[in-house]
């Protein structure tokens, strides 16, 4: 079994991960959207719902992937 598929998802989690970290903390969106900071629990909760459901969506794609 080849190492792309897995290489692909691992390097499009990385990327996404930095990326946002990068964003997060930019100059940009801090002197921009100030209440980002004041809302920090708000803006966590609705980060983990879409990662959650990220990670349903993978796991189930895996086990098609691996039913098939």
């Amino acid at each position: 079994m080849t190492l792309l598929p897995y290489i692909l998802i691992i390097g499009i989690a990385l990327f996404g991960g930095i990326a946002t970290m990068v964003i997060g903390n930019s100059k940009a969106n801090q002197t921009s959207n100030p209440d980002y900071d004041r809302r920090t629990k708000q803006n966590l909760s609705k980060l983990t719902y879409v990662y959650v459901g990220a990670i349903v969506f993978g796991m189930g794609g895996l086990i098609l992937y691996l039913v098939n």
